[in-house]
């Protein structure tokens, strides 16, 4: 069973220890990003808000999460980067750990299901990044097996712990954390799935099956080769 008070020191010991190493290694000239959730739920706005009820569905499979929430909360998130099907970060604990988390690309097919899913349906960039499309389509790009949202199946997840769980606590902590990032700036979602956001975007385009060729023969009087 996962137990969210799971890390050995308590909130206030967390806390002061992480602040602790973020100085010590800024002092030492490490360009840190630490992550810090702007609001309880971790996640304020839409695509943020769609990767935390992603996670709660995956906890409530069986994947062990709540440690990586305590982490998160108490500031032990000292530096997370996100490129394209990759998550890098630095988590505090008893022991800084370094924690690096690969996640498989969605495939072609479903790539373009999604473009075709989308195809006419959202008429701005700015749209689709700030969640202002149809409800429809929003369910269906947040869908655990056929959205932008990875399952847990394709995480490849590597921590310096000794903690053969997995997640560990600290790649739970990476992964809240990559929501949040997402949550300021939902282009990273795109960039983490290696999904080109403006692709979805873009207007319909007429393909050969989209024409009636009989009805097309028929009033033009000529034979339409396709």
């Amino acid at each position: 069973m996962c137990d969210e008070s799971s890390p050995r020191l308590n909130a206030q010991e967390l806390g002061k220890l992480a602040a602790a190493r973020l100085a010590e290694l800024r002092a030492a000239g490490e360009h840190l990003q630490p992550v810090v959730p702007s609001c309880r739920k971790l996640a304020a706005h839409c695509w943020g808000q769609a990767w935390m009820r992603h996670l709660a569905r995956c906890e409530a499979g069986g994947l062990c999460l709540a440690p990586g929430r305590t982490l998160l909360r108490h500031g032990c998130v000292l530096d997370v980067r996100v490129a394209p099907g990759l998550i890098t970060a630095k988590v505090s604990a008893d022991e800084l750990y370094e924690v690096s988390l690969r996640i498989k690309p969605p495939d072609d097919e479903r790539v373009e299901n999604m473009r075709q899913l989308c195809c006419g349906q959202i008429d701005s960039l700015v749209s689709l990044l700030s969640g202002k499309i149809d409800d429809g389509v929003m369910q269906q790009l947040c869908h655990p097996e056929n959205g932008l949202l990875p399952e847990p199946a394709d995480w490849h997840m590597f921590c310096t712990c000794a903690d053969w769980a997995e997640p560990c606590p600290h790649a739970a902590a990476a992964i809240y954390a990559a929501g949040v990032l997402i949550d300021a700036n939902p282009s990273l979602l795109f960039t983490l799935r290696s999904v080109d956001a403006e692709s979805l975007v873009a207007a319909p385009i007429l393909t050969a099956q989209r024409f009636d060729t009989a009805a097309l023969s028929a009033t033009f009087g000529i034979e339409m080769d396709v």
